[in-house]
């Protein structure tokens, strides 16, 4: 499970979502990235008030999936 978190800090609301972001982990400008520059971020967001709660790297999230596929088998 990526986050324990079922309901918005903010107002209470069960009604979440996923959303994705790539960061410039740089300072080099855009058109002269190289992929290394580049990481993708998870936000999961509250679709009642627009409250963060959480951003979490796409390696963790990936890292997550692995685990949960090793306690299937």
């Amino acid at each position: 499970m990526l986050t324990k978190i079922t309901h918005c800090n903010e107002c209470g609301s069960a009604d979440l979502s996923w959303h994705t972001f790539n960061r410039n982990n740089t300072s080099v400008v855009q058109g002269r990235l190289n992929t290394s520059d580049i990481s993708c971020m998870f936000v999961l967001g509250c679709v009642h008030c627009s409250e963060t709660l959480a951003v979490i790297s796409a390696d963790n999230v990936a890292a997550s999936l692995n685990a949960e596929i090793q306690v299937e088998k």
